[in-house]
């Protein structure tokens, strides 16, 4: 009947003027962002949208954007490169000495962009070639390149002037009404745009981000193509180290500090985070223009370099959790874990795999023994354990994150901002244990901020620790105004007094950090749900456990291994320096994934990231005893990572087993426990 079919229709829905654009605003979020936050900075302040300002913008966001753009390449089809910052310095170092050497300016962008095209060439034979995590392969070759644009700057004392034409004309020119380099870094942005969205290639490399598997089926290249974007990315980040270097003018050692994670923040805060497969250029620009609109905005009000940098952090946060709640972005899994692919190991590769990195570790110190007599004595063995005590703590839990698919980049910088709370607590009156209460206070709310944003909303571990990263040094600097904060004496004393054999409460607790990291992972239910969302997350979910929690105390766990770190290094330096703790995290996910911990997760003992930890620590020491400068300090410590990535990948490359027919590999694969 009509009456009861009337019954049954649904109540129209009330109009609402604005309901037409909540479709375009959801879709474009950023955008949206982006004009607001540029009106609200022209209303408070009468200097930032004038015509000298905008220029000044658009000047600084150019070697940011092409860094963007390459970065934006690589997470296009799954993986990451933080290698970028270095490349910056290596290729702006190339093109000075061209230049110095008088080669002629186009000698000198085409050596750069060269060196950038080499970096990725090698990054993408690594990750490709050898199937190594990028972020792995990155880290080290963040080191290598590094050390190795230092060396060669080293040449020229440090420092190259930059005076030719076409440079000066690129600096301070402009092209149809805007800077020369934004219009170059538009430009290029343009031509990305054009290649993604209208070619075979573009339509391909969309489809290898969102699904490899589904894209080799179909006849995709899928290694060659992410190749390719290694490439590509090394490449622009070439060409932003020519733009930096004729904007500075200068060459010198800091160049490039940094950028590598400003690159991936530019492509995460345009997308709403860095879903393989959905990243596009346009919002690559967007996120250019508005972390460097909030960087001059903030410099014209008067803040200081390192609030804006605590800032910096949490719009990044605030942009991915927008990312997740407007746009709905997916972000299931880590960025660069796709690109692993690794298979089962029979119990001879695995043993391959695991004494290759332990054989390594002694045919260095024996190497390090006949150069240097004092290396095998047992005071410098006693100075090794003491010195790379919060180091072996922090990697501990390092690889809970890694086992559990939740990599940490923040711990450094949160050890940096505990010792600082602790040190301030102490500086205003609180008692020794009071203070150390404090700082580790601190470290755990930031790891339970990190819990709950990775787990409540499911967002992408990489880039919220990354946001951690940047908020919380750039908060212990700024607390500190940049300072060192003496702490408590008698604590400092009791850390640095011998218990016995010379041995300090600091080699005390490296052992126990190692046995509590073992009881959680082999004798406690949690171990076993840790080791069960890292390899795969519906079986908990099957299980009835919630995946939720279960990575919200992955993160409080790291958070604890990270405060004990703090405690030790704070003992140790006998005071909190804002800078404490700088490039910890590199040497800890280094240590645990060298030592034989699948980055997939799900895979890995405590005892090989031990193997690992004193790897990087006998280098460290041997380095340090032969008195060389940072520069060859990196360039060899980089090389060796990645020798010894190396290494790993073909001793479980050989024998090869394959898997029982009628056997999926992962069916195959048998999970190692600690």
């Amino acid at each position: 009947m009509s009456t009861s079919g009337s019954a049954a229709r649904s109540p129209p829905e009330r109009w609402s003027p604005l309901a037409g654009l909540r479709a375009p605003v959801s879709r474009n979020a950023m955008v949206v962002a982006a004009v607001v936050l540029f009106g609200a900075f022209a209303v408070t302040s009468n200097a930032f949208a004038t015509l000298g300002n905008v220029e000044n913008i658009l000047k600084q966001a150019a070697a940011v954007l092409l860094l963007g753009l390459g970065v934006m390449l690589v997470v296009l089809v799954g993986g990451i490169d933080l290698s970028v910052g270095s490349v910056v310095l290596a290729s702006a170092t190339a093109a000075g000495i061209a230049l110095t050497e008088h080669l002629g300016a186009a000698i000198a962008i085409a050596a750069a962009i060269g060196v950038g095209a080499l970096v990725g060439f090698v990054n993408a034979l690594l990750v490709e070639g050898l199937s190594i995590s990028p972020v792995i392969v990155t880290l080290g070759s963040m080191i290598a390149v590094r050390g190795l644009g230092l060396v060669a700057l080293g040449q020229y004392r440090s420092w190259i002037d930059i005076d030719d034409p076409l440079f000066n004309a690129l600096a301070q020119n402009a092209v149809l009404g805007l800077p020369a380099a934004a219009a170059l870094a538009l430009a290029i942005a343009g031509l990305c745009a054009l290649i993604l969205r209208r070619t075979i290639l573009g339509r391909r490399l969309y489809a290898v981000g969102d699904h490899a598997a589904s894209a080799r089926l179909c006849g995709v290249p899928v290694r060659l193509l992410r190749g390719l974007a290694y490439v590509a990315c090394g490449a622009l980040a070439g060409l932003a180290g020519v733009i930096t270097a004729a904007r500075t003018g200068v060459i010198s050692p800091s160049i490039g500090v940094g950028l590598e994670f400003y690159a991936i923040a530019v492509v995460a805060l345009g997308a709403g985070g860095l879903p393989a497969g959905r990243v596009q250029v346009g919002q690559t620009v967007v996120g250019a223009l508005i972390l460097m609109m909030v960087f001059n905005y903030m410099t014209i009000r008067g803040i200081a370099g390192t609030w804006q940098t605590t800032a910096t952090g949490f719009l990044l946060l605030g942009a991915i959790v927008v990312g997740r709640l407007v746009q709905g972005v997916p972000d299931d899994s880590a960025v660069g874990i796709g690109l692993v692919e690794e298979v089962g190991l029979g119990r001879l590769r695995a043993s391959l795999s695991r004494n290759a990195i332990a054989a390594a570790t002694i045919l260095l110190a024996l190497v390090f023994a006949l150069i240097n007599p004092r290396f095998a004595t047992l005071p410098n063995a006693v100075a090794l354990l003491e010195q790379n005590a919060a180091f072996a703590i922090v990697a501990v839990g390092a690889m809970i994150g890694i086992v559990s698919r939740s990599i940490d980049i923040s711990s450094g910088s949160v050890v940096a901002l505990g010792a600082v709370g602790a040190a301030l607590a102490a500086k205003f009156g609180a008692l020794g244990p009071l203070a150390l209460c404090a700082g580790i206070a601190l470290c755990l709310i930031a790891y339970a901020l990190n819990g709950i944003l990775v787990g409540a909303l499911d967002l992408d571990p990489l880039i919220v620790t990354l946001a951690a990263w940047i908020w919380a040094r750039g908060l212990a600097v700024s607390l500190t105004g940049a300072q060192t904060i003496a702490f408590d004496p008698s604590f400092v004393a009791f850390m640095n007094t011998p218990l016995a054999i010379g041995v300090t409460p600091a080699v005390v607790l490296i052992g126990l950090a190692f046995g509590l990291g073992w009881i959680i992972l082999a004798r406690l239910p949690i171990g076993i749900r840790l080791y069960a969302i890292g390899n795969d997350p519906r079986m908990l979910r099957q299980a009835g456990v919630s995946t939720s929690r279960v990575r919200m105390i992955a993160f409080l766990l790291m958070g604890a291994f990270t405060a004990a770190g703090m405690v030790v290094m704070l003992g140790r330096l006998g005071a909190a320096a804002p800078t404490a703790g700088f490039g910890l995290e590199l040497d800890a996910i280094v240590a645990v994934i060298i030592g034989g911990t699948s980055f997939r997760g799900g895979e890995g003992r405590l005892r090989d990231t031990a193997v690992g930890v004193a790897f990087l620590a006998v280098l460290s020491n041997g380095l340090s005893g032969l008195q060389m400068g940072d520069a060859e300090f990196f360039l060899i410590k980089g090389g060796a990572i990645l020798a010894a990535l190396t290494l790993r990948s073909l001793s479980r490359s050989f024998p090869a087993r394959r898997p029982r027919r009628g056997l999926s590999i992962h069916d195959s694969k048998t999970k190692a426990r600690p």
